[in-house]
């Protein structure tokens, strides 16, 4: 997969993106479906992204990863970055891959970062779609944390001149002020109201990008979300990807269940 080439998912509307899509086909036709959805500024193929297919593909399921409008090699700019954008991305690839691929038993949403408040959100949204959201370390009130992490002036600046260069640590890129705006839209509180998807989170309780305390309210109270925190763990976890992955299968089960 890290080598093949990707599978296009074509504008429907004219100002979508045209998106590249991997999947890994199943052993079965009954088979679930695993979709992996990456943070900011990343892609399909991330290490923690090409794991999970390894895995999955090994157990005879299907596998899909999308890159999102401006990220990996899709198309479409960074720049213009929302969560609204994002949950349209991924109803577009779920359902090229169930038009093309499917039908399929199951369907796993595995976020990471940004991905993961995705897949909670899209879950939220359009449910009976997705039987299971796995997120790692969901970027809970991404917006707002940048805003106050920049301090008054630069966020001023910001929303003045409409996008701004960011460095997050990891990488450094513009994106607009629209990403400030939208975030508005999509209340943490009211996620955790509209939300009815059984939901696994795993987060690094060394987490410096997303704090871990983030997840702990989210979840505290649901009986539908479990929460795994990974003693040490940082944002990415790449190095906790095999207990990442030991979760998942856990949280899931087998396929048929026994």
């Amino acid at each position: 997969m890290s080598e093949s080439p990707p599978q296009w998912v074509e504008p429907i509307a004219p100002h979508d993106a045209r998106l590249a899509l991997d999947f890994i086909p199943a052993a079965t036709k009954s088979s679930r479906l695993w979709f992996f959805l990456h943070g900011l500024n990343s892609n399909r193929r991330g290490e923690k992204a090409l794991h999970f297919a390894r895995q999955v593909a090994r157990r005879g399921e299907a596998f899909a990863s999308l890159d999102l409008t401006g990220h990996g090699d899709s198309e479409g700019d960074l720049v213009d970055l929302s969560m609204t954008r994002n949950i349209s991305d991924l109803e577009r690839g779920l359902s090229f891959v169930e038009s093309t691929h499917g039908p399929f038993a199951a369907v796993h949403l595995i976020g990471s970062s940004m991905g993961g408040f995705t897949a909670l959100w899209f879950s939220a949204q359009m449910p009976g779609i997705v039987t299971r959201n796995i997120v790692i370390a969901p970027a809970f009130e991404m917006a707002g944390r940048l805003l106050l992490s920049l301090g008054p002036e630069k966020a001023k600046r910001w929303r003045r001149e409409g996008a701004l260069n960011l460095d997050t640590g990891y990488a450094a890129f513009d994106l607009g002020y629209r990403f400030v705006e939208d975030e508005a839209r999509y209340p943490t509180e009211s996620l955790r109201r509209r939300l009815k998807t059984p939901s696994l989170i795993l987060h690094g309780s060394d987490d410096e990008v997303v704090p871990c305390q983030l997840s702990r309210r989210f979840a505290e109270r649901l009986e539908h979300v479990d929460l795994v925190e990974i003693d040490g763990g940082d944002h990415r976890l790449t190095q906790n990807k095999e207990r990442l992955f030991d979760e998942m299968w856990r949280f899931v089960g087998p396929w048929p269940s026994t």
